[in-house]
């Protein structure tokens, strides 16, 4: 805790400048894109706009030349191997100069997925579009391979592990699938015992399939479960809603960067879940104090109430911001000797303990991939 409070010293001032500047009549200064505005941030960033804090964006990779994204972008990671051979290699930002390997880099994005997630969170307002939390860093973590899937849950829960260690406050997750994970599952579990706040998207369905359930991971229980609303904050035609769901956010007809330059529009929970963890940037920012369990229960009890498909309702960052800090109960402790006993199970005791889900329970190698 004392480091987080540490590194926000200067967060009130920043966030007024910043403020002042969006609010400043001057041709220099940028539009706020509508999502912003229903997603309450503008009067948050007074107070706070994500100084000091470190979002994790687990996706295709970030582009960290697009303008919205100067300076916001840290090193990052790839755990997608750009060469595929009989080997198997990880590669990390920097971890070879020949080309072949630019692609996998963490600040480099061959889809666009995660460039546009980025800033949706953490766009800085020189470039035209700012996002939830425009002074927060982006740390970029890839997973997702070339046609935006990812094929090994477990190399997702070690992304998520490597995100946590290397200073993440706020994971985004705008991905997932019908099939649990126990190791993806465990990751998440160490996420919460380092008191990190992880955001996921709920999913997206076919029109006619009304009663798919919510993706893994967003249906584990200490992971925030995001839905998507259209600009009437009603729920998005295609968004998986429904039990599970913890708070919903714009999530239809988003500006957004675009990784081959300039902004596109985006549609989609995947974008959702990225307001939602710009809002909780913001919390995290204004609160540092404040615990994963309490950032959470500040963003669902301050929620806009809405369609009862939506959870407790549309994201307010504002009044989030604005709330005394939320009464949590003590988690039930857990046996340090767990994680060893469900590695030896091969995740069994895992699987039993440690999922937390709401939704059922089942056991996948490989998942069905990315929320659009």
């Amino acid at each position: 805790m004392g480091n987080r409070a540490a590194r926000y010293t200067m967060a009130c001032v920043c966030s007024t400048l910043l403020a002042l500047l969006l609010s400043a009549p001057t041709e220099a200064a940028s539009p706020v894109p509508w999502q912003v505005s229903a997603a309450g941030a503008p009067p948050a960033w007074p107070v706070a706009a994500g100084a000091g804090v470190v979002v994790a964006v687990i996706d295709s990779g970030v582009d960290a030349d697009h303008p919205d994204l100067a300076g916001a972008v840290l090193p990052g990671r790839s755990y997608v191997d750009a060469d595929p051979g009989t080997e198997p290699r990880l590669l990390a930002l920097g971890s070879d100069g020949d080309p072949v390997y630019e692609r996998a880099f963490g600040q480099a994005d061959p889809v666009g997925h995660g460039t546009a997630v980025a800033s949706l969170i953490a766009g800085r307002p020189g470039g035209g579009s700012p996002g939830i939390a425009p002074e927060a860093e982006i740390l970029p973590v890839r997973v997702l391979d070339d046609e935006n899937r990812y094929h090994d849950s477990a190399m997702v829960g070690a992304a998520v592990r490597w995100a946590v260690d290397n200073g993440a406050d706020v994971v985004n997750l705008s991905l997932g699938g019908h099939y649990d994970s126990a190791p993806f599952a465990e990751a998440l579990a160490y996420a919460e015992h380092h008191d990190v706040v992880v955001v996921a998207c709920t999913g997206n369905r076919k029109r006619d399939d009304a009663d798919e359930e919510v993706w893994f991971p967003a249906r584990v229980d200490t992971v925030l479960a995001v839905t998507g609303t259209d600009r009437d904050g009603e729920p998005w035609r295609t968004a998986v809603t429904g039990e599970g769901t913890d708070l919903a956010a714009p999530g239809a007809e988003l500006t957004a960067a675009d990784a081959a330059g300039g902004h596109r529009t985006v549609t989609g929970t995947s974008f959702a879940s990225a307001i939602v963890s710009g809002a909780a940037a913001l919390v995290r920012s204004a609160h540092p104090d404040w615990s994963a369990a309490q950032v959470r229960r500040a963003l669902v009890s301050t929620a806009a109430p809405g369609d009862a498909d939506l959870g407790a309702g549309v994201v307010d960052a504002g009044a989030a911001v604005r709330a005394d800090a939320p009464a949590i109960e003590a988690p039930e402790t857990v046996p340090t000797v767990w994680s060893a006993a469900a590695t030896a199970a091969g995740g069994g005791l895992l699987g039993l303990g440690a999922l937390l889900l709401r939704g059922r329970r089942r056991i996948a190698v490989r998942p069905r991939t990315m929320a659009g």
